[in-house]
């Protein structure tokens, strides 16, 4: 008996793959193999076995995708070569919003306590109500936001208060967390307990265990606190609160200050440690509570409630709005400013990163490398804080007046040279302020001038409707429907009539 032949396989071009692999279609490769696989399964029902192929499918696959990739690559170095290597120069086109656009706007700022001015772009969007928030307030990580506050009450404090004294951690022990666990209590209640008592002890002042009175002080205690809630060893919730305190006393007096706080909060530890250089006191709190690394790893915890407080006498007075302007051609200043800096002193920038990780790497048991790394750190930071000018892509925040008046002047297309911290302004990037936005050039009274006009539109219809019918018209449609009611009547009358006699 004669095996079986292999199904015949057409010489059709597939209709759905069109692609090649070293001369070979890949959709009548894959067919071929789909057959060979079907005639496969049949040789044990066969009387005689079908010859077997020294080349497997796959391995036929196999082959033809790495002669594919090996001709796709020679083609492309072939290629490449014969492109001599010339970069373009592409220079974007410049943004320059039109004079009188609505809902856009540069807003000149100014911030008393630092002598700082802060010129950016706003930008109105057509819904300026945020979402409505339902529920219990909970956040995983320190708002940036609410880190930049922090930032800034430590540089205010720093600047007109002799910055923060004592850097504190309270945590809690396990009848204070099986309290919270209970919503017996919260973090938050805890902390405002505790942080009252610290405030009368502040202003009234307290005696020693030798019998010393120490004497209090007429204005409130200056503090800020941040709450943190990671998971420890054994999966379970750790609340901790890290906390800035405006307040210091003499060494003599350092145990039982402590000890008397200690007993005020009441819920474990409270490790008080005193911050040597004012400056600092940020850095603390961004290395204790690690917001930069720790909040992308969500390792801060869930929080209910408020994440991080700050006490009125050190917060730092906001930006007061002293000019407003067209928008005009400011938004691109602005980014050309920002890329100037960036290549400038982007080396600098790069070093005090590098030197900042170093140092935290750095055990403090090396004393003398810690030393070396923080003299060339300071010196670092330093230099940057010698510029006159910070920014990012949206705000330039120039120190001094001086600073301001120049960068106006150029950005008004001054034909001075300008300073090496400013890049060349070309002539057609000139900022024009024009003339000052009003409230009715924002979107919110834009929109409501069209929603005025749409009402206005559906009355003028509706008086049109009613004064379009006549009385004479009125009475006739009347005289109709009374006739057409008579006589549907008197057709109902005729019909019962007929049906009932």
């Amino acid at each position: 008996m004669r095996s079986k032949p292999l199904p015949n396989i057409p010489n059709e071009k597939p209709a759905n793959v069109r692609a090649f692999c070293g001369g070979v279609v890949i959709g009548q490769l894959v067919k071929l193999t789909r057959a060979q696989s079907e005639a496969r399964h049949e040789v044990p029902h066969r009387l005689v076995k079908a010859p077997k192929s020294p080349t497997t499918p796959e391995r036929q696959l196999e082959r033809a995708f790495a002669r594919h990739q090996f001709l796709f690559e020679s083609e492309k170095l072939r290629h490449c070569a014969s492109v001599p290597l010339q970069p373009l120069e592409v220079e974007p086109k410049p943004v320059i919003t039109p004079k009188g656009q609505t809902g856009c706007a540069t807003v000149i700022q100014y911030r008393e306590w630092s002598d700082e001015w802060r010129i950016r772009t706003q930008v109105e969007t057509a819904n300026n109500l945020p979402p409505q928030v339902d529920g219990e307030r909970i956040t995983e990580t320190l708002s940036q936001r609410g880190a930049k506050k922090i930032a800034e009450s430590c540089e205010y404090m720093s600047l007109k208060k002799g910055g923060f004294k004592t850097f504190v951690t309270g945590t809690f022990n396990e009848a204070a967390r099986a309290r919270i666990a209970a919503n017996e209590t919260t973090i938050q209640r805890e902390l405002s307990r505790c942080m009252d008592a610290m405030q009368k002890m502040y202003q009234r002042g307290w005696t020693t265990d030798k019998g010393e009175r120490v004497p209090g002080h007429t204005e409130g205690l200056s503090y800020c606190w941040v709450v943190e809630v990671p998971k420890n060893e054994q999966g379970e919730d750790n609340p901790h609160i890290h906390m800035l305190l405006g307040w210091a006393v003499p060494f003599a007096q350092f145990t039982n200050w402590a000890s008397r706080i200690e007993g005020i909060w009441g819920n474990g530890y409270f490790h008080m440690e005193k911050i040597k250089d004012c400056r600092c006191a940020g850095a603390y709190m961004a290395k204790a509570l690690g917001y930069m690394t720790k909040g992308q790893e969500g390792s801060q915890g869930k929080v209910r409630g408020n994440r991080y407080g700050i006490s009125e006498p050190a917060r730092a007075p906001d930006w007061v709005t002293v000019g407003k302007k067209q928008l005009h051609a400011m938004g691109q200043i602005i980014a050309d400013v920002y890329d100037h800096i960036t290549q400038k002193y982007g080396a600098d920038y790069r070093e005090r990163k590098q030197l900042n990780k170093r140092l935290d790497e750095t055990p403090k048991t090396a004393k003398a490398t810690r030393y070396q790394i923080g003299k060339r750190l300071q010196a670092v930071r330093d230099k940057l804080s010698s510029l006159p000018i910070r920014c990012n892509k949206y705000q330039v925040i120039l120190k001094g007046e001086s600073a301001q008046r120049t960068f106006l002047s150029w950005a008004l297309g001054d034909s001075n040279k300008p300073p090496e911290w400013l890049p060349e302004l070309p002539s057609e990037l000139a900022w024009e302020p024009a003339n000052t936005p009003e409230a009715k050039d924002g979107h919110y009274w834009r929109n409501l001038e069209k929603a005025y006009q749409h009402r206005k539109r559906q009355f003028q219809e509706l008086k049109r409707q009613r004064h379009a019918v006549t009385d004479e018209v009125c009475s006739w449609m009347v005289e109709q429907a009374e006739r057409f009611k008579d006589a549907a009547c008197s057709a109902w009358e005729e019909y019962a009539y007929l049906e009932f006699t």
